[in-house]
């Protein structure tokens, strides 16, 4: 019975399902295979870039050809695999009620069923969790892409990029679109609906993160953590006696003598150069926060679905 009800509800979404789980599983296998020749060909594009120009070797010459070619694979399969999680949940979550109650079937299936949030249940969790898996391996491919192009930690330069935070906005914006497709009923207005959420999320949660690491920003001298601080949002120069930070401009007009004519550069004595930055090591509870945000609207989102499959009308 069991097998049955699956092979059935792969079989009403097996276009989507294919086209969107596979295809993550797909991505994901091109960013590790992209990961690894970019590894292997490292030290010979590096070997090559010392020669000069006008000596380089056919094999070099097609070494450097080739790692502008990973170069450019790197940014198109990251521009997919952000764009994927949102793209994913709208078209497997909108559509998998809304086209039952379009089609009829659902007011017959619920007459049938003993109950209602057992039988969205039975179609909403398999999938879910089949998107959630191809999400996370998804996510695990991007970080390891990007460790190995960056030769680096990951930090905010690549938020939302890789790792849980992919799978936590597809779980969200699934749940969105099956609440959507339930209230509305028909699958092209619930697809447009949830796509305008799911844009009004993305830009809301873009302008909080902003907003909250404007307010959680610490002064540091610009010498620390340099390569490492991507998230600089002012600069300017603290005494070293009194702690009381400056912007350029003030130094500028209390100490001209101090700065280069040409260059503008320099430093006021007594005082060192500072930048307002969001810490690294404080990437780890940003991805945190923001996996919480979207499992709570998911889990928001389910509980308004379950009261409304309960009260919702056969049309």
């Amino acid at each position: 019975m069991l097998l049955t009800q699956l092979r059935l509800l792969w079989r009403m979404h097996r276009w989507e399902g294919t086209f969107f789980i596979g295809g993550a599983l797909l991505l994901s296998g091109a960013m590790a295979i992209v990961a690894w020749q970019l590894d292997a060909s490292r030290d010979t594009m590096v070997a090559c870039y010392e020669q000069p120009t006008d000596a380089l070797s056919a094999e070099c010459r097609s070494a450097i050809e080739w790692g502008n070619t990973l170069a450019g694979a790197i940014g198109i399969l990251g521009a997919v695999a952000t764009v994927a999680p949102f793209a994913a949940g709208i078209f497997l979550g909108a559509p998998l009620v809304s086209r039952e109650i379009e089609h009829r079937t659902a007011p017959l299936a619920w007459s049938l069923s003993p109950s209602r949030r057992s039988w969205l249940a039975w179609r909403a969790v398999p999938l879910l969790v089949l998107l959630l898996v191809a999400l996370l391996v998804l996510g695990q491919a991007s970080a390891y892409l990007l460790e190995t192009a960056e030769e680096s930690e990951l930090g905010f330069r690549q938020f939302g990029m890789f790792g849980p935070i992919l799978a936590a906005r597809g779980l969200a914006v699934f749940g969105i679109g099956l609440l959507v497709g339930l209230a509305l009923g028909r699958v092209l207005p619930a697809l447009l609906v949830t796509a305008l959420a799911t844009v009004a999320i993305v830009g809301g949660m873009s302008i909080g993160r902003d907003l909250l690491m404007r307010e959680e920003a610490v002064w540091m001298p610009m010498g620390d953590q340099a390569e490492v601080v991507h998230m600089v949002f002012d600069s300017g120069f603290q005494s070293d006696a009194t702690g009381e930070v400056i912007t350029w401009e003030e130094a500028y007009n209390r100490f001209p003598d101090t700065f280069d004519e040409m260059t503008g550069e320099g430093e006021p004595p007594g005082m060192t150069s500072v930048w307002k930055v969001v810490p690294p090591e404080a990437f780890g509870l940003y991805v945190a926060r923001e996996i919480g945000v979207l499992v709570l609207a998911f889990v928001i989102a389910g509980a308004a679905t379950l009261a409304l499959v309960h009260r919702r009308r056969p049309e």
